[in-house]
């Protein structure tokens, strides 16, 4: 069963950009569900197999891609029939609980893998965690997962996969950017409690913020020194996420009211800003046919009731793709959108 969400545009869309947004002020909302299986395979990366092939509820649904998760999964599967040494059986008595999967980063993560945590929360206590064994040196996996009460976490050693006898999967989103509106936000309040209360973290710098990404390796705005001066200019502290921890990130965006970046895993941090929050998100100009527009982060301000800003951007090469390309942010226009941002 699923039912129709309906989103307002982006407030400062202009007619050259509403072929980006107008067709999709729509989307349909699966309802999830937590399987329960017995004696099956599942993969290093989180897919999982039973006697009828590849289990739909493991992996999303984009028909486009379904060949590329057959061909991992029976890379896994033929590897451990192959190499017995490479398959671990938890043949035992234990429940074990699976919510991973191959898109490993902190967006997919915090949306999707931690909303199937939350949808057999109360029974944390009786079942065992299983991750892939690099996930315990990710600070924000284990900063996330460390106000739940596991039983135990298992950690699958790298490349090897599992047969489990007792496996409860709560289902992946078939589709990335859907939002559930009364998960969303018992979430937010869960974790905000937990950094703030609990914790009692107080990292506060200020309500406006912008996401840098001057220390990444790839999808950089070319030009920021440019953006620096407007910045400044209208109080935005400027800050790269990976200098805190997932703890102090929460306690960061608990305080900020307006949110400025470049679309990427950063803006999954609106989950914790203020009610009534602004977000500008800047996206790159469709040069090739390589490129898409994202629709995830305009989704989900308007879950969490945001107003929602965008900006699109020439590229420095017409021929990068949408995950890899650097950014030109015309500042005139920065400069007009951030007034409409926080005066409008």
């Amino acid at each position: 069963m699923s039912k129709i969400i309906s989103v307002n545009p982006p407030k400062n869309l202009t007619a050259e950009d509403e072929y980006l947004f107008s067709p999709f002020l729509q989307y349909e909302l699966d309802s999830l569900k937590i399987k329960k299986l017995r004696n099956v395979f599942v993969t290093h990366t989180g897919f999982c197999l039973d006697k009828n092939g590849l289990v739909k509820e493991s992996h999303h649904r984009y028909p486009e891609q379904y060949s590329d998760y057959l061909i991992e999964a029976a890379y896994y599967y033929n590897n451990a029939s192959e190499n017995p040494d490479n398959l671990i059986e938890l043949d035992d008595q234990n429940n074990y609980l699976l919510i991973h999967h191959p898109w490993f980063n902190y967006y997919h993560w915090i949306c999707e893998a931690i909303f199937r945590i939350w949808m057999v929360r109360d029974r944390l206590d009786e079942m065992t965690l299983l991750l892939p064994e690099h996930y315990q040196h990710s600070d924000f996996i284990m900063g996330s997962l460390e106000p739940f009460r596991f039983k135990n976490i298992f950690f699958i050693p790298s490349s090897k996969s599992l047969f489990v006898r007792n496996l409860c999967m709560p289902q992946i989103k078939p589709v990335v950017n859907a939002y559930k509106q009364d998960e969303v936000f018992e979430v937010r309040k869960f974790y905000l409690h937990y950094a703030l209360s609990v914790k009692k973290i107080d990292t506060n710098l200020g309500e406006r913020i912008y996401i840098s990404r001057k220390k990444a390796s790839r999808k950089k705005i070319a030009n920021e020194e440019e953006l620096e001066s407007i910045l400044h200019k209208y109080h935005f502290t400027i800050i790269n996420n990976e200098d805190y921890c997932f703890q102090e990130q929460i306690a960061i965006y608990a305080h900020a009211k307006y949110l400025i970046s470049i679309h990427g895993s950063g803006l999954t941090n609106m989950l914790f800003m203020q009610e009534k929050g602004r977000v500008l998100e800047f996206h790159k100009k469709k040069t090739n046919e390589k490129d898409w527009h994202s629709l995830a982060f305009w989704y989900l301000a308007a879950c969490l009731e945001f107003d929602y800003y965008h900006q699109v951007c020439e590229p420095t090469d017409p021929e990068a793709d949408y995950f890899n390309a650097n950014f030109i942010v015309d500042p005139e226009l920065f400069e007009k959108n951030i007034n409409q941002l926080i005066f409008d």
